[in-house]
């Protein structure tokens, strides 16, 4: 019962720090002091649980190094031309009554073809989100165009780590099953286009004249050349590199373009990755962002959701939930809604999609057992792996727009492919449960 007080108090917390701009680690740290407690009165010692959580902790470890590589890549991007030119040359072939939607194509081909959300954000979301801020556009509404294109790589790119893990997980071979979630998406896919269509018709740029080319132009030496970092990454993450190997070698790449061709000095190259790229020119309020300062709080966020997480792991806070839905006969439909919820849950309380996913199929396995490998794994690339992004507080969603510098709730409504794949997911299962038999079922010969 404390449990489930507890995980209800902490879900309210986020809530409240969300609405009302607080930070969400002041949240997390009660949760986390809350459940100590917990495991105090379970017998568990003080250094058994500081154990866990430094245990914990060091799993955060690869995460919060990409994140802060990301937060120097923005900058050192931002400072070489890179964003600012991946900026120009966009304002010259972009069709401004098709923007929005242009932000949804552009970061799903490109989460396609390097499988990470946050490399994809990074690299590509910069730039749009820079436009569309040019432009007096609603940010919300175009980042969340840019992360619902981010999250459709995330699902079925074969480069994705979330999709590699799952694969790994339910046994399903890789490529077959690319093919299977890559088909299963076209319907989802295509409502996002006709959405975002229809939100670029309303929402046009406006700002398709030379002003911020030519201001581009005064402040940065920009040729072809300043794309060189962008295209590194997508070539090496092509060539299967892992993600932060790409992104080392194009901060190095950055750092060179920025010392020669943008004669930029040594120490305002170390200011920058500290603490962030800024100018003193009319573009100061649009071309900004980066550095390490920016990412310290995400990153404690991560420390704390880890060690949520390993409690919950250590403790088998929801592994009664198990025994407890053997007690009922589920369809397709009620399974998959189960999942939906549980996945949602737990990753609104361990604040990771990778966690999400793997905890509700641990919990989960049994239940579907009459399932085979591929229809399992559909389950949850249609579930926990796009939902997670739904939940402000989540890695998921944190990440993605801290990097963009937009609400972490507000562009909710706007994330189309994230809601819209559970959705047309659980259709089908209800088409499956209560209406194929109806159609196909064979009239019985009376004898």
């Amino acid at each position: 019962m404390i449990i489930s007080f507890i995980i209800l108090l902490t879900i309210v917390m986020l809530v409240f720090s969300v609405s009302n701009d607080i930070f969400l680690g002041y949240g997390l740290t009660i949760s986390l002091l809350l459940f100590s407690f917990v495991g105090l009165k379970r017998n568990k010692s003080i250094r058994d649980l500081c154990d866990l959580y430094i245990c914990e902790s060091k799993k955060s470890l690869p995460i919060i190094y990409i994140l802060l590589l990301i937060s120097i890549l923005i900058s050192i991007w931002l400072c070489c031309g890179t964003i600012p030119a991946i900026v120009y040359y966009s304002l010259k072939y972009i069709n401004p009554n098709l923007f929005i939607l242009f932000c949804f194509i552009i970061t799903s081909i490109t989460s396609f073809l390097i499988g990470t959300s946050f490399g994809t954000v990074s690299a590509i979301g910069i730039p749009l989100i820079i436009i569309a801020n040019a432009s007096h556009l609603n940010l919300n509404l175009v980042g969340g165009a840019i992360i619902s294109g981010a999250y459709f790589g995330d699902r079925c790119s074969p480069l994705s780590s979330s999709l590699l893990l799952l694969c790994n997980l339910t046994e399903v071979e890789l490529f077959n099953y690319v093919k299977k979630v890559f088909i299963y998406g076209i319907i989802p896919t295509i409502i996002c286009i006709l959405f975002y269509s229809y939100f670029s018709i309303k929402n046009p740029l406006t700002l398709v004249d030379s002003s911020l080319t030519n201001d581009l132009l005064k402040i940065f030496n920009i040729n072809i050349l300043l794309l060189l970092p962008a295209l590194i990454i997508i070539l090496l993450s092509l060539k299967k590199v892992p993600i932060i190997k790409s992104i080392t070698i194009s901060v190095i790449i950055a750092i060179i373009i920025s010392l020669f061709i943008q004669k930029t000095n040594v120490i305002d190259l170390i200011k920058y990755v500290v603490f962030g790229y800024s100018n003193s020119s009319s573009l100061s309020e649009i071309i900004k962002g980066g550095g390490i300062i920016s990412m310290l709080k995400t990153c404690y966020i991560i420390i704390i959701s880890c060690c949520l997480t390993g409690f919950f792991d250590g403790l088998n806070i929801f592994y009664s939930f198990e025994n407890y839905l053997h007690k009922f006969t589920l369809n397709h439909t009620k399974i998959f809604l189960i999942t939906l919820f549980l996945g949602l849950v737990i990753a609104a309380i361990g604040c990771s999609q990778t966690i999400a996913f793997i905890l509700t199929l641990e919990i989960l396995r049994s239940t579907y057992k009459d399932y085979s490998s591929e229809d399992i794994a559909m389950e949850f690339s249609n579930s926990a792996i796009v939902t997670s992004g739904l939940v402000p507080w989540c890695i998921a969603a944190l990440v993605p727009t801290s990097v963009l510098g937009i609400s972490n709730y507000k562009f909710i409504p706007y994330a189309i492919f994230l809601y819209m794949v559970p959705l047309c997911h659980l259709c089908y299962c209800i088409y499956l449960d209560y209406f194929k038999n109806k159609f196909y079922k064979s009239p019985q010969k009376e004898i």
